[in-house]
C-alpha cells in the first residue's frame, strides 16, 4: 500500500496564477519519456505482534526519495528562428521531494532474534541492488538507506495560447513502469549465517507498486523575451542532466 503526505518542501507559493486559455486558440502537446528513475530507499523494518498464534508481520515504514525532475523548454523568435533562442526551465518536481512507504507482510511463523537480509527488487522479481544484512532483534526496528533505479514513464503536457506570445501551461505526471518491493529473508534465532541468504522463509513487501503516479501541477512558464515561440523540451534530473534514454523533442 503506497500513500501520500504533504512533501518536504512545498512548492505550491512558487506557482504563479494560471490565466484561463482560450480553448478555441490554445494548442496542447504530450511529451513522454521512458526514463531510469533513481530512488533513494529510506526506511526501516520492523517484526510486530510477536507472540499471535497466526505468527508475527514484518512492517516496512519509511519513504521514497525523488532525485528531481524539471523540463528545459526552447523558445524561438518566430520571425527570425536562426536569431537565438531563449531557454526557461519548470521545475516539476524539486529534488529531496518524497511520499510514504508504508505496508506489512502476512503473518510469519518468525524465530525470536531470527537474522533478517532484504533485497530491493522491482515488481517483476529482478534485483535491484545488493543483499543487505540488517542482523537480529526485534524490539528495535531495522533501519536501511539504498539506492536503486527503476523504470518509469515521464509525461509531459504543455498547452499554448496563439494570442500570448510564448506564454504555455505545463503539467504532467510521473509514472512507475514497475513497482519496488522489499524482499525479506529470515533464518533460525541463534545461528551463524555470514553473508549466506537466510534460508529459512522469505516475504515480500511492496513499497511501490506498479503503475503508481505522481501528478504534477500545471504551472505557468514565460519565456524571457518577446515574440517567441516553443519549439522544444528536454527532460532533466535534479542535479541538470538529462534522463537517461531522453532526448529533444519537438513541440
Amino acid at each position: 500500500m503506497i500513500s501520500t503526505r504533504a512533501m518536504r518542501q512545498s512548492i505550491a507559493p512558487a506557482f504563479r496564477p494560471i490565466p484561463i486559455l482560450d480553448p478555441n486558440v490554445n494548442r496542447t502537446v504530450r511529451i513522454a519519456a521512458n526514463v531510469s528513475m533513481p530512488l533513494q530507499v529510506q526506511a526501516s523494518i520492523r517484526v510486530a505482534g510477536s507472540g499471535d498464534p497466526l505468527g508475527s508481520k514484518l512492517t516496512l515504514e519509511g519513504a521514497i526519495v525523488l532525485p528531481g525532475v524539471s523540463a528545459m523548454l526552447t523558445f524561438s523568435k518566430k520571425e527570425s528562428p536562426n536569431a537565438g533562442s531563449f531557454a526557461s526551465e519548470a521545475i516539476l518536481i524539486p529534488p529531496g521531494e518524497w511520499f510514504v512507504a508504508a505496508s506489512s507482510s502476512p503473518p510469519l511463523q518468525i524465530t525470536r532474534n531470527s537474522p533478517l537480509q532484504i533485497q530491493i527488487r522491482d515488481t517483476s522479481g529482478a534485483p535491484l541492488a545488493e543483499v543487505c544484512n540488517l542482523g537480529r532483534g526485534e524490539d528495535e526496528p531495522r533501519e536501511f538507506g539504498l539506492s536503486v533505479r527503476v523504470p518509469a514513464t515521464l509525461v509531459a503536457e504543455i498547452t499554448t495560447d496563439a494570442r500570448r506570445s510564448g506564454l504555455c501551461i505545463i503539467g504532467g505526471k510521473l509514472v512507475f513502469g514497475r513497482g519496488v518491493l522489499i524482499r525479506c529473508m529470515f533464518g533460525e534465532g541463534g545461528e551463524g549465517w555470514g553473508s549466506h541468504l537466510c534460508g529459512v522463509g522469505k516475504t515480500d513487501i511492496v513499497a511501490v507498486e506498479a503503475g503508481q503516479t505522481i501528478l504534477f501541477p500545471d504551472q505557468l512558464v514565460e519565456p524571457s523575451a518577446p515574440q517567441v515561440s516553443l519549439q522544444r523540451m528536454l527532460f532533466r534530473d535534479g542535479q541538470g542532466y538529462p534522463f537517461s534514454s531522453n532526448g529533444l523533442y519537438s513541440a
